[in-house]
């Protein structure tokens, strides 16, 4: 998608497309979005190429980091099963009960806590109420 693009979109999302700092928020949120859907897109890459039998030498050099780093960032740490769950789920978003991650930012609270997306999603609803009130 060409930035020019993403703009438009951006623009439609904004609270007051008039308005740059407006656009300029949404554009922030599709921003993470996108950044979120990519690094989906090279974790599932990567899991299938492991699976089809591909060395992490190859996947390492195919993304121009070493092994080491390819295996770092992709890897799954083995863990026990029941070791971690309570925990993850304790520690999990309060809303939408996305678990903490390295990508996944949280916002601690002393009831709970609230990942970026919901706050992205929250602020949009707020700009949506306030635009609705002001008509």
């Amino acid at each position: 998608m060409e930035p020019s693009e993403l703009l438009a979109k951006a623009r439609a999302r904004a609270a007051n497309p008039s308005d740059p700092l407006e656009t300029l928020a949404a554009a922030s949120i599709l921003s993470q979005e996108l950044s979120r859907d990519a690094d989906a897109l090279l974790d599932l890459a990567v899991h299938h190429a492991r699976a089809a039998g591909t060395s992490w030498t190859a996947i390492g050099d195919r993304l121009g980091v070493s092994k080491q780093a390819a295996r770092k960032r992709f890897a799954k740490p083995f863990t026990h099963p029941f070791a971690t769950r309570r925990t993850r789920r304790e520690a999990a978003c309060s809303f939408c009960r996305t678990p903490p991650g390295p990508r996944v930012h949280m916002v601690h609270g002393e009831a709970g806590r609230i990942c970026a997306d919901c706050v992205a999603l929250a602020g949009e609803i707020v700009a949506d109420l306030k635009a609705k009130a002001k008509h």
